[in-house]
């Protein structure tokens, strides 16, 4: 945001601040200044007026100007002068350049010009070092100040100028302008604010609006607009305006779109303007009707019968020069002019969601917050069009929704321990009523109520009203204090989970795997065909870093699998790898998992182990119980194509499920090149973290029997295992599955070998109580699986 002294000194009375004083405030309060010059006419340029300009005898782009440069009507003192500016013509008031001069690009002397002589130059604002605001000399008008022949320009506020840039952090919309500005300048410098033009006052000869407009509202909507009419002809904006635009790099040859610009930086208000053919109210019912209404992508917009005009927040106003204008019988366009207001929390997620094409600076207001006193707006850009040659229609027309902010409770004892000195609560009260706080006392002493206007959307809690009191308290002003530290307990469930999380990092190391970190971010179209969860699309990633990493990850797998493919292709042939991170479910849900692999080779190729150490299923399932301690298998069809559909199981732990653990497909081993490998994710919320409790330790002899049964080769073990657990034999302490045989005699059946463990804690168990518990097994056995004894 560019701004000047001189427009800033038509809000606020800086008479008697220096620009210097201005820049410091601005830095304190948080507006940083990026820039700070002063921009002064050359000496011996005068203000000027043409009293005759005829063409050049010789050339037909010059004109030869007699120019007056002092004196009065009736007795100039005159120069003539030779200009090819297109605009110079008779009766305007120009900038000009005496002998003498020096310009920042040329030193001004007497010169003979196609044999005509030229005593001055008639000047841009280029040439005296400001910004371009036409195509030919700089016309002054009285917007600069009185404009007095032979005055030295210099003398003009508007060309003697302080130029000030600052940053407005994307926070603070209500800055954006130059009376968000002025209002943190006011409360600053303590200083009140000049009153602004109100709305212009209509003559009672004026028509009302709602002969020529209508506004009606079809849909459900959170913009608020308000609308005047006005004819108007395409007139010269005033200079002290054009220039505010040109600082600002936003000045066009259209009229109407500097107008409405310049209204726009000046209030903060989104404003827009719709021309309309004369022909138009002529029409049936002899009126404008314009629609409130969704677009095809749900954002609220204006619609004319069915042509859309604009969406709200989103583009506005669109110049074109060569539009074909119908005038009234005066030489005047009829325009209707809009203020509008929109959320920015409601439009910055529609756009996130849409990706629209933007007008970036409707765009920036809207999303960042605008200004909701759209009267205020609508009364900068009436009065502007109104030094044209126009009319304004009487009342306006509104579709308005309620705009208001929550209260905030401040207690002052708190604020000051924040702050970090002890403030007085008028002092409080003051700070915030300069910033158009409305701030309700209440009979407790060390409370406030305090509500922010409505166009403060960065204040929403009780560290906003903190930031706010520091900004213009100073915090030069708070004094230094050696840091109080008092040692507290620092344990909480996230340091917890956070060492947790580590030590079963360093377990797995311990066994052999190798700790790998991957980005968050994942392949979509992978995660989709392989049949992992993806996000919803309202919930994607707007940029990603990359098309390979897309979206955020659903599984820790496909990381372990693209490290495990690029260290075989790097030549190792033993790879265990582990991680610890992140997931994400198609909700943006996180949660915590750990992942393992294991492929080809425990240990490589070397002595004494010359052929190296194979890895198999139940090994890789042997090193992870290492780590995360004992659980049980249960096969199952998963439908992850990484897995292979035969060697899948859920890993349960004390009854519940945890994760999962397969041999990866062989089609997918094959395209990766992969030797055999095994796969394992956890979910870490279900594991606990728990103490070793102490267990009571026999010291009478522990007694193994094996049984042998031959039984259906489709029933799984677990199924057996949870059946053997629920008889509750007593002084059974464990068993296993000790050998698997089949061969073609067995047909669809296996033989299968389990190990029982038994030991009391009382006496030496006797064989008729080993013989009955083994008998009771193989009973239930029989029974329920239809086993045969082997």
């Amino acid at each position: 945001m560019i701004f000047t002294r001189s427009i800033l000194s038509q809000v606020l009375p800086i008479e008697e601040i220096s620009g210097e004083e201005i820049c410091k405030v601005l830095n304190k309060i948080g507006l940083e200044v990026e820039s700070f010059q002063k921009n002064i006419a050359p000496k011996k340029v005068v203000v000027g007026k043409i009293l005759e300009c005829q063409k050049h005898p010789d050339a037909t782009k010059l004109n030869v100007c007699q120019v007056a440069i002092g004196g009065e009507e009736g007795a100039y003192e005159t120069r003539q002068i030779v200009c090819g500016a297109p605009n110079a013509r008779a009766d305007i008031y120009v900038a000009v350049a005496l002998e003498g001069a020096e310009l920042p690009q040329v030193k001004i002397q007497k010169a003979i010009l196609r044999g005509v002589e030229s005593c001055g130059m008639l000047c841009s604002t280029t040439e005296l070092g400001f910004p371009k605001v036409n195509d030919g000399i700089v016309e002054l008008d009285t917007s600069i100040g009185e404009l007095i022949i032979g005055k030295e320009l210099r003398e003009y506020p508007y060309f003697n100028e302080e130029v000030y840039e600052i940053s407005i952090t994307p926070n603070r919309g209500d800055c954006m302008s130059l009376l968000g500005i002025a209002r943190d300048l006011s409360a600053a410098f303590k200083l009140e604010c000049k009153a602004l033009c109100p709305m212009p006052k209509i003559s009672e000869n004026v028509p009302g609006i709602g002969r020529v407009l209508q506004v009606i509202a079809s849909d459900k909507h959170r913009t608020s607009l308000l609308f005047k009419v006005i004819e108007a002809k395409p007139f010269l904006l005033p200079l002290g305006a054009v220039l505010f635009l040109a600082y600002n790099d936003v000045l066009t040859e259209d009229w109407l779109g500097n107008a409405l610009r310049f209204s726009m930086l000046f209030s903060g208000v989104l404003l827009n303007a719709y021309p309309q053919d004369l022909r138009q109210l002529t029409s049936k019912n002899g009126k404008v009707v314009l629609n409130l209404k969704q677009d095809e992508q749900g954002f609220e917009s204006i619609y004319q019968e069915d042509r859309k005009l604009s969406v709200i927040g989103i583009n506005g106003y669109t110049e074109n020069l060569s539009r074909k204008v119908n005038l009234n019988e005066e030489g005047r366009e009829f325009i209707i002019l809009e203020a509008s207001y929109i959320p920015p929390e409601v439009i910055a997620q529609k756009a996130m969601e849409s990706k629209p094409k933007v007008d970036e600076r409707i765009f920036t207001f809207s999303s960042r917050g605008s200004n909701t006193d759209l009267n205020l707006g609508l009364s900068v850009l009436s009065n502007l069009l109104l030094n044209g040659d126009a009319v304004l229609y009487n009342d306006t027309q509104e579709v308005l929704e309620v705009q208001s902010k929550t209260p905030i409770t401040v207690e002052i004892p708190l604020l000051s321990r924040v702050i970090g000195v002890e403030l007085d609560k008028l002092q409080v009260v003051n700070i915030l009523r300069a910033l158009e706080f409305k701030v309700e006392i209440s009979s407790n002493e060390n409370l406030i109520v305090a509500t922010p206007p409505v166009f403060r959307h960065d204040v929403v809690g009780f560290q906003d009203i903190a930031e706010e009191i520091i900004r213009f308290y100073g915090i030069d002003n708070i004094p230094s204090q050696p840091l109080s530290f008092i040692q507290q307990e620092q344990t909480n469930d996230a340091l917890r989970f956070y060492r947790f999380r580590r030590n079963l990092s360093k377990k797995a190391v311990s066994v052999g795997f190798n700790e790998v970190v991957h980005f968050v971010f994942e392949n979509k179209e992978k995660l989709q065909a392989y049949g992992f969860s993806v996000l919803e699309n309202q919930l994607e990633l707007i940029n990603p870093i990359t098309q390979d990493l897309n979206t955020l990850r659903s599984t820790l797998l496909l990381g372990l699998l693209r490290a495990a493919e690029q260290n075989r292709n790097n030549g190792f042939g033993a790879i265990s790898l582990s991680e610890v991170g992140v997931v994400y479910d198609k909700w943006r849900n996180q949660s915590d998992k750990m992942a393992f692999l294991q492929s080809g080779f425990l240990s490589e190729e070397r002595y004494p182990n010359a052929k190296g150490i194979k890895g198999d299923y139940f090994e890789f399932c042997d090193r992870i119980a290492r780590v995360i301690g004992e659980f049980s298998l249960e096969s199952f069809k998963s439908e992850i194509g990484l897995f292979h559909s035969g060697q899948c199981a859920r890993i349960l732990q004390n009854g519940k499920e945890i994760g999962i653990l397969a041999t990866l497909h062989p089609q997918v081993a094959l395209d990766l090149g992969l030797d055999s490998t095994y796969l394992c994710e956890i979910s870490l919320e279900s594991l606990k973290d728990t103490l070793p409790q102490v267990k009571m330790y026999s010291k009478f002899q522990k007694t193994q029997r094996d049984l042998s049964v031959v039984l259906d080769k489709e029933i799984p073990y677990f199924k057996l295992r949870m059946a053997i657990d629920k008889l509750k034999i007593p002084h059974l302490v464990g068993f296993y599955p000790l050998d698997i045989y089949q061969d073609d005699k067995l047909g669809d059946k296996l033989s299968l070998t389990i190990r029982f463990e038994l030991q009391s804690e009382m006496k030496t168990l006797e064989e008729k109580d080993i013989t009955e518990a083994i008998y009771q097994i193989l009973e239930m056995l029989k029974t329920e699986f239809n086993v045969e004894l082997r």
